[in-house]
């Protein structure tokens, strides 16, 4: 991170309404190094992860409709934070002093809304598991999603907040766009055998697409060595490369897209690793094979996968 970038993270952080962590935090938290908390705030929620996918919201969300809500998936380090401010502060306070805090720190807007321009299901859109201090109330409802790149890569942060019987909650979401770390988990050729000669089929996590694109990622070349290495062991065999997506976008667009994904992993397979192209078929089937919920993130992470199906 360049010097002057540093030098905005320590006056952001020397403002009055942001301050260290309180006594009554839930054990094992700790504010995040982008965005600390309004003062006298306390965290009633921490939960973070290495590598995870994540839903920014970008849009009003109406309740019913969550799953066509207008959305960006990210994939990067996820921290999520729940803070409970106090009686005597108002929403409106809380989110200026978020919103100024970030315009300081370097960061863009995205999207924003207040009040009833937010929807009637905003807060009914995030997972329910993380969200037993925020889902369900929409009064004062005020969210910001902000965006910033820098030497480090890019970061998005969302800040939605609400009036509860406590006082104002905020949810503090931060999404740090980070390569993720591969090889902790592999597909071997090995592998692939033994689930063709028990199932007829196997499923594969990592080969990865750029989000929304039929664009293969780096990170997916070690599966496709695998699986082109499982091929040309079973040159007998003839298979039905197939292609699934998560529900976002709607049905018509993920058909599209999953069948597009399926024909790049083709595609890959038949010029790089020279398996002929008769042996494979691409299908998309959208999302109408789940293995996950849906209506969570960590859910549509594992219902976006590639299978091999026995033709």
């Amino acid at each position: 991170m360049k010097a002057s970038a540093l030098f905005y993270l320590s006056f952001l952080f020397a403002i009055p309404q942001i301050l260290h962590a309180q006594a009554k935090d839930v054990p094992n938290s700790q504010d995040h190094p982008i965005v600390s908390r309004f003062a006298g705030s306390v965290i009633k929620f921490y939960d973070t992860k290495t590598f995870d996918a994540y839903s920014l919201r970008l849009g009003s969300i109406d309740r019913g409709k969550e799953s066509a809500a207008q959305k960006q998936d990210l994939e990067g380090a996820v921290t999520r934070i729940i803070y409970q401010s106090p009686k005597t502060n108002s929403v409106l306070e809380v989110f200026r002093n978020y919103e100024q805090a970030l315009v300081q720190g370097g960061f863009e807007q995205m999207f924003r809304c207040e009040l009833g321009a937010c929807g009637t299901g905003f807060s009914g859109s995030y997972p329910s598991g993380s969200m037993g201090h925020v889902r369900g109330f929409v009064e004062q409802q005020r969210y910001l999603a902000m965006q910033r790149s820098d030497d480090n890569g890019t970061q998005y942060v969302a800040v939605f907040i609400v009036m509860t019987h406590d006082g104002p909650v905020t949810r503090l979401d931060v999404v740090e766009m980070k390569p993720m770390k591969t090889g902790q988990v592999t597909v071997s050729a090995a592998q692939l055998k033994s689930d063709f000669e028990k199932t007829g089929k196997a499923v594969i996590q990592q080969i990865y697409f750029e989000s929304g694109k039929a664009v293969l990622k780096p990170e997916s070349k070690p599966a496709l060595e695998e699986v082109a290495k499982f091929l040309k062991e079973r040159s007998d065999l003839n298979i039905y490369v197939v292609g699934h997506t998560d529900s976002d976008g709607g049905f018509d667009f993920n058909q599209q897209l999953s069948q597009q994904r399926a024909q790049a992993v083709v595609d890959q397979l038949v010029k790089t690793h020279s398996i002929a192209s008769n042996r494979l078929i691409a299908k998309g089937v959208s999302y109408l094979c789940p293995v996950a919920d849906n209506s969570t993130d960590a859910g549509k992470a594992k219902n976006r996968r590639v299978e091999l199906v026995r033709q």
